[in-house]
């Protein structure tokens, strides 16, 4: 399992807005994360927490891309992830080498596969409802998981339609998106009904609310992808769970 770490560059997200903020700031992160155990950064620079309002494209490209810039410079060997929603950020992000775009709207501008494909770079496809204003008005589903299930169904093949290989594609079941606190618990405890898509799969549970925003409870949903044997699981807390992820190996 390879861990992401999250660097937001928002002043208003969910956790950790305003933390970094600076360059000095996400520069400190940056290292943070890959010393403490992570092999993947994901830098974003728009909250997608539930009632986020949009942020401009010329403000999120300030967020972000001197960030990717810098931080490409200072630490060559990490892997590098757009966590983004619009084309034009994207586009700016791969031009200065990210191996990874995070969509969070589900492929809502199909471009990205596209863009994905014309670089040669990874795809999120994270499963969501409406937007940050309404998804959680979106939590009612005729059968949980199958209707996720055919949602990465329909989003791999307009991927294909953009020319994504599927071997370019991650999927992400969007916890916390157009999802009740039991949904998300549902969700972590089923994993394993997403393996006939035979994709690898991303988890990000961490601090959010389903799991009261502490510690212990994103330890309790990382040990659940850790028992999927999930590929990717993307966190605030590096070491605390790489920490932990070694003792669940060492329990073996």
């Amino acid at each position: 399992m390879q861990l992401m770490g999250i660097l937001n560059t928002t002043p208003d997200s969910f956790y950790d807005g305003g933390k970094y903020t600076t360059l000095s700031n996400a520069i400190k992160r940056a290292q943070d994360i890959l010393e403490q155990g992570a092999s993947i950064i994901d830098i974003g620079g728009e909250s997608s927490r539930p009632g986020a309002n949009n942020v401009p494209v010329e403000e999120e490209f300030k967020r972000t891309i001197p960030v990717i810039r810098e931080l490409k410079n200072n630490f060559p060997q990490a892997i590098f992830s757009i966590d983004t929603t619009n084309f034009d950020t994207a586009l700016a992000a791969a031009d200065e080498g990210v191996q990874i775009i995070n969509d969070v709207s589900g492929l809502a501008d199909p471009k990205l596969a596209g863009l994905a494909a014309a670089y040669n770079i990874k795809l999120v496809l994270m499963h969501t409802r409406g937007t940050p204003q309404n998804m959680q008005e979106n939590c009612t589903y005729e059968n949980l998981l199958n209707d996720i299930f055919e949602f990465f169904r329909e989003k791999i093949k307009i991927a294909a339609e953009q020319n994504l290989p599927k071997t370019n594609i991650i999927l992400d079941i969007g916890l916390g998106f157009a999802k009740t606190r039991e949904q998300n618990w549902q969700l972590l405890e089923n994993l394993d009904y997403f393996k006939a898509l035979d994709l690898p799969l991303l988890i990000g549970a961490s601090r959010k609310s389903f799991t009261d925003y502490t510690l212990e409870r994103s330890l309790e949903a990382a040990q659940l992808a850790w028992k999927a044997k999930v590929d990717f699981l993307r966190v605030h807390d590096v070491k605390e769970t790489a920490d932990f992820l070694k003792v669940l190996e060492n329990g073996k």
